[in-house]
């Protein structure tokens, strides 16, 4: 094992990751390691984040899709029953 590998600690990072689809011109990810799910509806429903291909939550090593639950809180996507 490397020096630098540890079995005795265990960081657990939790961040989100944005995949804006481009179209033509590709996918992008946007991770930014300070945001928090609150920060991720914010930008959806202000309109800065657009053209989502799919958002995911990393935490603990595992990977959870959450596209449909944060564009619905944002409002996004949502029809409103008349």
């Amino acid at each position: 094992m490397p020096a630098h590998c540890s079995t005795t600690q265990h960081a657990s990072h939790s961040y989100y990751v944005v995949m804006i689809d481009f179209g033509k011109r590709g996918l992008e990810a946007v991770v930014d390691p300070e945001i928090t799910r609150r920060g991720v509806v914010a930008r959806i429903s202000s309109g800065e984040y657009t053209n989502i291909a799919f958002i995911q939550h990393i935490e603990g090593g595992y990977v959870f899709d959450c596209t449909d639950e944060l564009m619905a809180e944002a409002g996004v996507g949502v029809e409103v029953a008349a």
